[in-house]
């Protein structure tokens, strides 16, 4: 057992869920044993994402894969707390990205993905104290985001933004390219945007609600168009047009959208050899077969993002290349204790939408 074990307490408080259907409560659990592979985290701040009503509640109609009772919460920035005796570079103090699947040693999505904060072998970040796999755990360089003013409540904007850098990556974005984003207006679509700008694209904004397509165009006059969403597949595919040739498409539907006109449009809006990238979640899609095929268009199914690719995304942060912090259109709406779930849980489903965020500080002396 790793020396600095003896220092952690026998329970935390973690913010725990017993079904979907019940309100959740500050409970105390005990403190996981740190085992060969993993690594102790205190979580300093914690994404309330704005589906959590959707998942941990109102009976969860997502229908997530959840196994209750669990701490919620999935993913997040913290401190390392302690670290078993098989890691080699991690150590106490140490801050870190918490990332949310948990790796299958013994085959690829066999079963499906396992996550943080949903169920009781694998307990969420929405506590003081979280245990992961030394795979989850993506060391930041400190020094590195005090030289750019990079705050610890700006970086915990990582979740939203990692995300689409894995899609990117999947389907060889390139500097000068021009990427169409869909929805571009929620949290996932609009983190595509800057980190789109942050890798040298050119982006066109494709969502519905309007004033935020006003802050996404905002941020880089020039290299930022966009498209309104009409609900008619030839109508937006005309207005795509406006703005010339797609490269890449990266498409971020939700399951549960009732139209998905846009996705059919944004693919026969790329060019011939270009590539799309689906990172949504819908059940099923009719995709244009013919069209595929004669413009030989390369479609790719992106699930979150590999560990190599989160150290690449954090050198974005480390170097200045991706901007964070309200100046740059990305704002903490709030930050509360454990004690105010509900309230947070409120707000986040509120302030859904591009470079919006919510947060828990469970450890308020890490603040």
């Amino acid at each position: 057992m790793s020396s600095n074990a003896t220092q952690l307490p026998s329970t935390y408080k973690g913010l725990l869920f017993t079904s979907a259907s019940t309100p959740p409560t500050v409970a105390s659990v005990p403190t996981p044993p740190l085992e060969h592979g993993t690594v102790i985290v205190r979580p300093i701040y914690t994404w309330v994402f704005n589906y959590a009503a959707e998942t941990y509640a109102n009976g969860n109609p997502r229908n997530y894969p959840i196994k209750f009772p669990v701490v919620g919460g999935t993913n997040g920035i913290g401190r390392v707390a302690a670290v078993a005796p098989d890691a080699t570079s991690l150590k106490a103090g140490d801050l870190v990205a918490i990332d949310p699947f948990v790796p299958q040693r013994d085959g690829v999505h066999v079963a499906g993905p396992v996550s943080l904060g949903m169920s009781e072998a694998h307990q969420g970040v929405w506590a003081e104290l979280v245990r992961i796999p030394l795979e989850n755990a993506v060391p930041i360089d400190e020094a590195a985001l005090r030289r750019r003013n990079v705050s610890l409540q700006d970086l915990a904007f990582y979740p939203q933004l990692v995300v689409a850098y894995g899609g990117f990556r999947d389907v060889g974005l390139t500097a000068g390219e021009t990427v169409l984003v869909a929805p571009a207006t929620g949290n996932f679509g609009g983190g595509a945007v800057h980190v789109a700008l942050a890798m040298g694209a050119r982006v066109i904004a494709m969502g519905r609600n309007e004033k935020i397509l006003v802050e996404l165009k905002a941020l880089a006059p020039g290299r930022v168009d966009t498209v309104a969403l009409s609900g008619s597949v030839e109508a937006d595919v005309a207005n795509i047009a406006r703005f010339g040739p797609v490269d890449v498409f990266q498409d971020f539907s939700p399951p549960m959208v009732a139209n998905k006109s846009h996705i059919r449009a944004g693919i026969l809006s790329v060019r011939a050899g270009g590539r799309v990238s689906l990172m949504g979640a819908v059940a099923d899609l009719e995709i244009p077969y013919a069209l595929t095929v004669l413009r030989g268009l390369r479609i790719q199914g992106t699930l979150m993002y590999t560990r190599d690719q989160a150290l690449e995304f954090i050198k974005l942060v480390e170097t200045g290349a991706l901007k964070l912090g309200a100046e740059a259109g990305l704002t903490t709406k709030g930050v509360f204790k454990l004690e105010e779930w509900d309230a947070a849980i409120e707000l986040a489903v509120k302030e859904a939408g591009a470079g919006r965020a919510v947060q828990f500080a469970p450890n308020q002396d890490l603040l």
